[in-house]
């Protein structure tokens, strides 16, 4: 807002191309990126120093100005109203008027300018001169109207001291928006050289990752060659011979076992529905009998006599008709099938166990299978960490790829901002 509309926009122009200071280049044709820092510094440094030597006639101005309206709010605060005999109904509204203005006048002008010596120093310059002549609308938007009626004078003052200090705050922003636009090229330079910090260091972890995955390669191999060299020495040893010939034979008891462990659960099968009957109100004994007979039944063979007598027990409540079955004649053949093989039984579950105890020791052959098994998920690991390790040297030089691109952008870039071509090394 215009302060009491007093002014007219001017097209104030100034003259550009200030003078910068000049930046000495390094002598060096190579800079590495603690250097091209240090370099981007001084040459933003000296555009800084350039805005204020712009801007400090301008800072001289505005606190002229200022003390200008200070003067006039003093002369503003003694002179009285003049008051005609038909506006005297309006003298409270006036002198309200007045007081509230003169206070915003000297608020605004006793505040102390900020010095210019840096670019921050600069906004905060165009922020305070901002601030004031935004303040300067507020209060003078609701008393432009009295101030113009009664104090004529005294508001043509104000309007060419406005009229300044509007024309310096146009001057201040095209002042900053140069120096923002000039300092842009060092801005987007030091933001590639962040750029280029940050992949560096990424490739930094990288290659550690990478040590430490060539270490857990290099371990796996020479895991994998002992456990190979172990697993040879091993399957050609005499031990290892007729540990496996043991195995073989191991094999071909253990297939004779389960057939005859398949044999009894058949034949045991038909009695299922009479032992079952039986199994009601049984002592507790009986009845764990009974369930080796249903569920286990080559187990009897071991110790025969107490299942026989069971069995027996069970036969005489089939034929005595205390177990009501259907087919009870059959279930009482097969009961007597059962019981007349049970001596049979007994003595191929006797001459297993005797040939499963003959057996020489086939530890060695698990120990074979074993070592076979870790040797395998060692090279399935080996093959994971390899392809892993692949992966990450391939990103690395992608990464790498980068950086070098970032760092011909920081090349040309300076050799814009310093006149040179430097070669920009990491």
């Amino acid at each position: 807002m215009a302060p009491f509309n007093f002014f007219k926009k001017k097209d104030a122009k100034r003259e550009a191309g200030e003078q910068v200071p000049a930046v000495e280049a390094p002598a060096a044709s190579a800079l590495d990126i603690a250097q091209v820092q240090e370099l981007l510094s001084k040459i933003e440094a000296g555009k800084a120093q350039a805005l204020a030597a712009r801007l400090a006639p301008t800072r001289n101005s505005v606190a002229e100005s200022l003390g200008s309206l200070a003067k006039i709010a003093d002369a503003m605060e003694k002179e009285k109203i003049k008051l005609e005999e038909m506006e005297k109904r309006f003298g409270s509204t006036a002198e309200n008027s007045k007081r509230t203005v003169v206070s915003a006048l000297r608020r605004e002008s006793s505040a102390e300018l900020p010095a210019i010596q840096t670019a921050a120093d600069a906004k905060k310059f165009k922020d305070r001169l901002e601030a004031t002549m935004n303040r300067f609308g507020e209060v003078s938007g609701s008393h432009s109207k009295m101030i113009n009626y009664f104090m004529q004078k005294r508001a043509d003052m104000m309007r060419a001291e406005f009229a300044t200090l509007n024309d310096l705050l146009k001057e201040t922003r095209s002042a900053f928006a140069g120096f923002e636009q000039d300092r842009a090229p060092v801005v987007k330079c030091n933001n590639t050289i962040n750029t280029i910090l940050q992949k560096a260091a990424s490739i930094r972890t990288s290659e550690g990752s990478v040590r430490a995955g060539e270490e857990r390669i290099s371990a796996l191999e020479t895991e994998i060659a002992s456990g190979k060299a172990e697993l040879e020495a091993l399957k050609n040893s005499q031990e290892f011979a007729q540990a496996r010939s043991a195995a073989e034979e191991l094999a071909d008891v253990q297939k004779r076992q389960e057939q005859f462990q398949s044999h009894a659960s058949e034949i045991f099968s038909h009695v299922t529905r009479a032992l079952t009957k039986y199994s009601y109100g049984v002592s507790k004994e009986t009845g764990r009998r009974l369930h080796t007979m249903e569920s286990e039944p080559w187990k009897i063979y071991d110790d025969p006599a107490p299942y026989a007598e069971l069995l027996n027990e069970v036969r005489k409540a089939v034929a005595a008709g205390k177990l009501q079955l259907k087919d009870a004649d059959k279930i009482l053949h097969n009961l007597d099938a059962i019981l007349s093989s049970t001596s049979e039984m007994q003595k191929t579950a006797a001459a297993l166990a005797e040939e499963m105890k003959a057996l020489g020791d086939t530890g060695l052959v698990q120990k074979a299978g074993e070592l076979e098994s870790q040797i395998a998920l060692q090279q399935e690991e080996l093959v994971r960490d390899g392809q892993s390790l692949e992966q990450q040297r391939r990103q690395i030089a992608e990464k790498n790829a980068e950086v070098d691109a970032h760092l011909k952008e920081v090349s040309d870039s300076l050799e814009s901002l310093a006149g040179r071509r430097y070669t920009v090394t990491r």
